[in-house]
């Protein structure tokens, strides 16, 4: 009975975090995580390191549940001195693989001169057994 109760806490614990990595690797946007009801992490490249960038203390909500799959979609703002950036994150569980493809829209629209940028970045999960 302990190894049970031992078994499903390692599987609720293993479900609380899912990190979605980019499927280009030589994007400036390697990967994300969501930690269920807490909060969404963004990762960027600093020189040739990873480091968390943006934390949004929200998750995406379920909009679609169906056809073996659920759909979760969520948008956020971060504004600094340099630009106001617009996250449009999405992603969808697939219950036949038991795995999880995401997609990030980034939109920079900066308070100088540039021109606004926009960033289409697709993810995928290590699928579990």
């Amino acid at each position: 009975m302990k190894k049970l109760v031992l078994l499903l806490l390692i599987c609720f614990q293993t479900q609380a975090q899912i990190k979605f990595w980019n499927t280009n690797p030589t994007s400036n946007m390697p990967l994300f995580e969501v930690e269920w009801g807490k909060k969404t992490t963004i990762h960027t490249k600093v020189g040739k390191e990873t480091k968390p960038m943006y934390v949004f203390n929200k998750t995406a909500v379920q909009t679609f549940n169906g056809d073996a799959r659920t759909k979760y979609q969520m948008t956020v703002e971060s504004t600094d001195n340099v630009a106001k950036r617009k996250f449009e994150i999405s992603y969808t569980h697939y219950r036949q693989t038991n795995s999880y493809l995401g997609y990030i829209k980034a939109t920079y629209v900066y308070h100088d001169k540039r021109p606004t940028k926009i960033f289409e970045e697709n993810f995928e999960t290590v699928k579990n057994p």
